[in-house]
């Protein structure tokens, strides 16, 4: 079973995996707005470029695996302030997929993220070619 990270080198990958590929599915939790590379740089501003860094994220961590965004089947959002921050969210959001593969997606209210974060994302891919 295939498990990648983006930099073994990073804090985050001493307690989880980026990407785990299994039985022809691949799953991405946690997909926050930090920098791969260095996940102690400062988070962006806003939850449009923090929506924006985590899809630049997970375009990497799908190329790392061989995949694409067309892969993806289901998206699960995490958002501090759902009423305030959710349409802007949803600007940043809307034109990322293809519109004819728009994967599945829910959308749920949390208190806090970790490194206060104002959004994260967990993805299901199918891990077969798009």
């Amino acid at each position: 079973m295939p498990r990648i990270a983006a930099d073994p080198g990073t804090a985050r990958a001493a307690l989880a995996s980026d990407i785990v590929l299994v039985n022809g599915w691949g799953f991405l939790c946690g997909v926050s707005p930090i920098d791969l590379a260095d996940d102690g740089v400062p988070l962006p501003e806003g939850v449009e470029r923090q929506t924006r860094k985590i899809f630049a994220n997970l375009e990497a961590l799908l190329e790392k695996a061989g995949l694409a965004k067309e892969n993806v089947v289901s998206v699960r959002v995490s958002l501090v302030e759902l009423p305030r921050l959710y349409e802007r969210m949803n600007e940043a959001y809307a034109g990322f997929f293809p519109a004819d593969r728009l994967p599945a997606r829910s959308c749920v209210g949390v208190s806090h993220l970790p490194r206060g974060a104002q959004v994260a994302m967990d993805f299901v891919l199918s891990a077969t070619p798009a």
